[in-house]
């Protein structure tokens, strides 16, 4: 582990937590955004691959182990896990700074430049270490159904990254709000959640980036569901542009949660009876 270089290093503000009392995920893709640029500039790499960063296809998927709540001191450590032809594959550790314990892992496969030199490739290759995480399975076929638009609006100045596209973090700001809708929409409500003190904590996010959303660009959401359990559900996001094209898409699974006992919680009938229908037919 003493490959790992430390990325980032804050604290949980209390602006940052969702309705289900903890850190909103799309801040942690904001931290890990952050690790990512500082990654490529700690281990010198920064004029060969800096300007490349967030502008590829990508790949980043990543499994909560663990809550952070409001106050929470952590630290991200990040290491190259793989390379290829044309991916590099980075791994990050979201740790506890209390306790010491990764509580968040994140696999990140980013494009490399076509123009990538040998003398690079052979650097990043003297890197690799072993990925210590979950093991990351290939993507799975999403649901031949799009769902029901549950989010449209348009990319803001203040949204834009360093290369003036949608950034990370606000795509998934905008996956959580079509969450939200598509929750709504088979009564898992804002009064539900808050009159029987629950809510939906994800454990398992599969961001897939394709084409950079612009700025004043229109976006719309679809939200399909996949799979319900008894205390768990996962459903795909797709953010099409105006011209119909893909820009990202968002596989997320995550469990009802008993927001005293901090505990998953089974869905009641009437909820299940609702996305019943919405399962993919087999």
């Amino acid at each position: 582990m003493t490959d790992w270089i430390e990325t980032y290093r804050g604290v949980v503000s209390a602006w940052e937590c969702d309705i289900v009392e903890h850190f909103t995920i799309a801040y942690y893709f904001e931290k890990f955004s952050d690790a990512t640029r500082n990654f490529v500039e700690l281990i010198g790499e920064n004029e060969a691959l800096g300007p490349q960063v967030g502008t590829g296809p990508s790949r980043l998927v990543t499994t909560f182990q663990a809550e952070l709540r409001a106050g929470a001191a952590f630290h991200m450590t990040s290491a190259v896990t793989g390379i290829d032809e044309t991916t590099l594959r980075i791994g990050h550790q979201v740790v506890d700074t209390t306790s010491g314990k990764t509580i968040t892992w994140l696999a990140e496969s980013l494009a490399l430049p076509s123009a990538i030199t040998p003398a690079t490739r052979q650097r990043l290759a003297a890197l690799v270490v072993e990925w210590p995480g979950p093991e990351v399975a290939p993507p799975a076929p999403l649901p031949k159904a799009k769902g029901e638009l549950t989010g449209r609006d348009r990319v803001k100045p203040w949204e834009l990254d360093e290369r003036g596209h949608l950034s990370l973090s606000d795509h998934v700001h905008r996956f959580s709000a079509a969450g939200m809708h598509f929750l709504t929409s088979v009564g898992m409500t804002g009064g539900y959640m808050h009159a029987n003190r629950r809510g939906f904590s994800t454990f398992l996010l599969d961001v897939e980036l394709i084409s950079p959303a612009l700025l004043d660009e229109r976006i719309d959401m679809h939200t399909a569901v996949a799979q319900i359990g008894n205390t768990s559900m996962r459903y795909v996001h797709r953010m099409t542009g105006a011209d119909g094209r893909n820009i990202a898409t968002m596989v997320q699974a995550g469990v009802q949660l008993d927001l005293d006992a901090r505990r998953p919680t089974p869905f009641p009938a009437e909820i299940r009876e609702r996305v019943a229908p919405l399962l993919p037919k087999t």
